[in-house]
């Protein structure tokens, strides 16, 4: 698709670069917040088998678990986070998630990601995540690139010929741009070749 051809065209210009359309900040805050999201808050599980907290998408979801989600995202401010989510990633590996996406997220993926993406960038996106949990798990760039021993990265939403911007985009786009988050958009458009 015209993803791929964006990533490989990227790669060519240096650095490397993941499709990982809502899937990568979601995986790195449910690792971060696992024991948030998966306390054993009265009427949140019924059986051994959910995959998530019955509650997920109640407006007191966050507030139920106020101290623990403080907790998790604190060890954004401290540091921490990148040993609690590697710690995490190996612990629970595999087990059903609402917002972990083991299938995208291998190790490589994530060590670029612990190693590039600042906590504060981090931090700014798992609070916007917690105030709407339905409406803020997607609408993420379908891109990120990376630029290892440099350092630095950035999302890049991509854009075929003839499509345009979902609002959940938008609000994306300009959340990231409000909080310094690296975001560009990439309108591709097909280079007609000769017969």
């Amino acid at each position: 698709g015209v993803e791929e051809a964006v990533r490989m065209h990227l790669e060519q210009s240096g650095g490397v670069v993941r499709y990982v359309e809502n899937t990568l900040f979601n995986s790195l805050f449910g690792l971060l917040c696992w024991e948030a999201i998966f306390a054993p808050v009265p009427g949140a599980f019924f059986h051994p088998f959910q995959a998530g907290p019955q509650d997920l998408h109640d407006s007191d979801f966050q507030q139920r678990r106020a101290a623990l989600f403080g907790r998790c995202l604190g060890r954004l401010d401290d540091g921490s986070y990148r040993q609690a989510i590697r710690e995490c990633y190996l612990a629970k590996q595999g087990l059903q998630s609402p917002f972990v996406f083991w299938s995208m997220l291998d190790g490589p993926l994530l060590d670029l990601a612990l190693e590039h993406v600042p906590g504060e960038h981090l931090k700014a996106c798992f609070a916007r995540l917690l105030q709407d949990i339905r409406a803020n798990r997607a609408g993420m760039p379908d891109l990120i690139q990376f630029w290892p021993g440099q350092g630095g990265y950035r999302m890049v939403e991509v854009k075929g010929p003839g499509d345009r911007l979902q609002d959940n985009q938008l609000r994306w786009l300009e959340f990231c741009q409000q909080h310094g988050l690296p975001v560009v958009v990439c309108h591709v458009r097909w280079k007609a070749t000769q017969a």
